[in-house]
């Protein structure tokens, strides 16, 4: 095996804890098994601690009233186990991981009726931040590995800046918004406020739809479909293959 390839299996080792299961030692010497284990946690900690601080950010602003903190899952008894099965930037893990922090964060004396809106506006975000695979590939259209849409029932891009000023939220704000969650192959977030044909359009695309399915299940033209259809392409939001259209 060249450099390139060894590095290759020795990150792949570390990242993925189900390589470990099944071959203990893998590219590392049996002598060094136990140490490359306790680091490949230590990495994993590490790497969603981190996002977790950056996706929840807003309700660690309310830390004062709640008492909890979303990076704080890191270090409880659950993510230990977790650590042993854990495929370091796989959705499913950011899954695991984000599913953590929202109940623990849920279960917090709540500062508002908006919070667990808020959690799952930070949930979602995190999905992007801690997803670092591209998913299989297909030659079907399909959402992004980490896309999600969702529908939220408070107005969360005018509630964002104003936890983020400190100032209070009025109940004038309760209204719906949906929101558009997307990560590029190059590793950017997107969030964005989406209407109901864009919305539809996206919960369309399910792996399985043409683009002139796509088009007939939202209501919309085949043209206006694959126009959106390439707009959500460059925000990573869907993927289409080459021979899509």
């Amino acid at each position: 095996m060249g450099d390139r390839a060894v590095q290759d299996e020795v990150i792949r080792y570390l990242a993925d804890a189900k390589v470990r299961v099944q071959k203990p030692h893998g590219p590392i010497c049996a002598g060094e098994a136990a140490k490359a284990s306790q680091f490949a946690h230590f990495l994993a900690r590490r790497y969603y601690r981190d996002r977790l601080a950056r996706s929840f950010r807003y309700s660690h602003r309310l830390r004062r009233q709640t008492g909890r903190i979303a990076e704080e899952v890191a270090d409880v008894k659950e993510f230990d186990g977790f650590l042993s099965q854990c495929v370091m930037g796989s959705l499913e893990s950011a899954q695991q991981v984000g599913g953590m922090a929202r109940a623990r964060l849920g279960a917090a004396p709540e500062p508002g009726p908006w919070w667990h809106d808020l959690l799952d506006y930070e949930y979602a975000y995190f999905l992007q931040a801690a997803t670092a695979e591209r998913g299989a590939t297909t030659h079907r259209l399909c959402q992004g590995t980490s896309a999600v849409c969702r529908r939220f029932a408070w107005a969360m891009p005018e509630v964002l800046p104003l936890l983020r000023a400190g100032e209070p939220i009025g109940g004038d704000l309760r209204r719906e918004s949906a929101l558009l969650f997307s990560r590029t192959h190059a590793g950017r977030i997107f969030v964005v406020q989406v209407d109901a044909i864009v919305e539809s359009i996206f919960h369309a695309t399910d792996g399985a739809s043409t683009a002139d399915e796509i088009a007939a299940a939202a209501g919309v033209s085949v043209e206006q479909a694959r126009e959106t259809l390439q707009t959500l392409s460059g925000i990573g939001a869907v993927i289409i293959p080459a021979a899509a259209f």
